[in-house]
């Protein structure tokens, strides 16, 4: 039986790529690397991730899904940044890794941790911002009297 880990023991190292490691929820890590520059560059990062934690069982036992981000402390700060970090910047075919991957009659897996790679890629469109003028004139359509009032 697996045993999912809610805190990063102080014996886990990282490489030197990876400069901040959260625990989002039991069993689920957001570590912050480099920003993404090419398929060749994020290659040797995964790589490098897999090879140096591929060698330690208890973690991938405790860890089995590893999120490679931007900002691991925003990532790890609500479910809802989580969820929309994670599956909004990666994309199946491309962003999805695996400690110890292995294709087997045409079928992918991993006998590790599954890492996604939900780092900010360069055809993806800027952040969102909120623009508190913008936030006032939609709530004031959405007041008593408003052309969207009960609507909003």
């Amino acid at each position: 039986k697996r045993e999912l880990r809610a805190e990063l023991s102080s014996d886990v190292n990282f490489p030197s790529s990876i400069t901040n490691a959260k625990v989002v929820q039991p069993g689920i890590l957001a570590i912050q690397g480099p920003s993404h520059s090419s398929e060749e560059e994020t290659n040797k990062l995964i790589d490098e991730l897999t090879n140096h934690l591929g060698s330690n069982s208890e973690f991938a036992n405790g860890f089995p899904l590893i999120v490679l981000c931007d900002d691991a402390d925003f990532v790890s700060e609500t479910l809802n940044n989580f969820l929309w970090v994670t599956f909004t910047r990666s994309n199946p075919a491309d962003d999805v890794h695996g400690i110890n991957s292995f294709i087997q009659n045409k079928h992918w897996g991993c006998k590790g941790s599954l890492i996604i790679d939900a780092r900010k890629k360069a055809h993806h469109a800027p952040d969102l911002i909120k623009d508190p003028e913008v936030e006032k004139r939609v709530d004031a359509l959405g007041a008593k009297g408003g052309s969207l009032h009960g609507i909003i």
